[in-house]
């Protein structure tokens, strides 16, 4: 792919424009860029991390939603609006939703950042200290010190979120006249990391569960089956151990 893209930008006169703008071309028509190498495995690196990160994450939001209709019933009542708009295809046919219809949506988002509070894809992180510090909690740290700090642990902790840390509340997230969401530090929410190792992927990960969650909601009832064992597996990944049964219901909207 790089090889081709190269070739592909020498073809292009001065007075053209390449059409698209992607992740690729971005690094290869940088002049300060020239390692192949690293750019190859960040891409591998970042496909990989989409696919786990976003099945991990929609198998806990189905089953956390399965648990509050109520959810579900704002959820849906946010989309009605766009639904209303979108011309029926068919008898039978499913409404599918389209990332700019569903951009501005606040509450399908703050259900999706509250789901990653309490059941964050990548659990556990860990830093190498650069260069010798006191980090916020009085602790020294030197050079060559690995950190390793509990994410999953952090999202239910009554220091950061207040009493009602074990609760599944999406209210959390938006300000008082719910119309916006509220301003979170992402040293405070680290689902996506923070500083500059924030996830490059984020905005396409959060878009893409978005879509999912919205077109599934709308078209079906989610039911999980009883008598499932749901606990998470412990690897560096949080699945669900057993993986998710459940019945879905095409819903007349």
């Amino acid at each position: 792919m790089i090889e081709r893209r190269n070739i592909d930008k020498v073809h292009v006169s001065n007075d053209e424009e390449q059409e698209g703008v992607d992740i690729l071309s971005s690094y290869i028509n940088d002049p300060d860029f020239a390692d192949y190498d690293f750019l190859c495995a960040g891409l591998i690196g970042l496909m990989l991390a989409l696919r786990d990160m976003v099945r991990t994450t929609l198998t806990w939001i189905f089953y956390n939603l399965a648990q509050n209709p109520d959810i579900v019933a704002t959820i849906r009542n946010e989309l009605l609006p766009i639904a209303l708009q979108k011309a029926p295809t068919g008898a039978g046919a499913m409404v599918i939703f389209e990332p700019e219809e569903i951009k501005s949506l606040v509450y399908l988002r703050a259900t999706l950042y509250e789901t990653l509070r309490l059941y964050p894809p990548a659990p556990l992180e860990r830093k190498t200290v650069a260069t010798e510090d006191i980090m916020p909690s009085g602790h020294k740290v030197h050079a060559g010190d690995t950190v390793f700090f509990s994410i999953y642990s952090m999202g239910r902790m009554r220091g950061v979120w207040g009493e009602d840390c074990l609760d599944y509340n999406p209210h959390r997230w938006l300000s008082k006249d719910g119309n916006t969401l509220r301003y979170v530090p992402s040293h405070k929410f680290l689902s996506f990391n923070s500083g500059p190792r924030i996830c490059p992927g984020k905005d396409i990960a959060v878009m893409q569960m978005k879509i999912i969650i919205a077109t599934v909601l709308w078209n079906f009832d989610v039911e999980v089956l009883e008598g499932q064992s749901i606990r998470p597996k412990s690897s560096c990944i949080l699945q669900m151990e057993n993986g998710l049964i459940v019945k879905l219901k095409k819903r007349q909207a």
